[in-house]
């Protein structure tokens, strides 16, 4: 119930804030397995269940790894990134992967595949960085948890500009 209520809030209000660049398709069936864990064994890890949002420029096996990247569209890595394999083995749910300034390198959080992401507080306003996408999604509560990557205060300035707590 809790993926499918994090889903709905990606549907309703991504189109104006233009943070997500791929739903994970596959999420209600792995919340779905976890439950059907957590009743026979109990808690697969802390992140039992957790739906969370990861930048766009970590490797998923499952879903596309892009950068934000038109040139990299439909990319599908092989396996996990490690920060994802434990985000996994910890019982997250990976919800969808969010836009990026593309490839990481810049402080506005646009994309040829994403376009421009905005500012969960303002709409007329950037969420700053590299991670931007990852802490509007997060703001606006599209995930529970928010993935990104710091080439240069690319999670700092984007937990700053919103409202966010950023651990580099």
């Amino acid at each position: 119930a809790l993926v499918d209520r994090y889903l709905a809030r990606i549907e309703a209000y991504d189109d104006d804030l233009n943070a997500i660049l791929t739903f994970n398709d596959t999420a209600r069936k792995r919340a779905e397995r976890l439950d059907e864990r957590f009743a026979a064994e109990g808690l697969v890890g802390p992140l039992h269940g957790v739906p969370v949002v990861l930048k766009d420029n970590m490797d998923t096996h499952d879903l596309p790894t892009t950068a934000g990247s038109t040139a990299l569209s439909g990319s599908v890595p092989d396996e996990d990134a490690f920060v994802v394999d434990r985000l996994r083995a910890a019982g997250g749910v990976i919800v969808a992967k969010a836009n990026l300034q593309e490839f990481a390198f810049g402080v506005d959080t646009i994309s040829s595949l994403g376009g421009a992401t905005r500012n969960a507080y303002d709409l007329g306003r950037r969420p700053a960085g590299s991670s931007g996408g990852t802490a509007a999604a997060i703001a606006a509560n599209l995930g529970a948890v928010g993935m990104g990557s710091d080439t240069c205060s690319s999670v700092r300035s984007p937990a700053a500009f919103n409202d966010l707590v950023g651990l580099r």
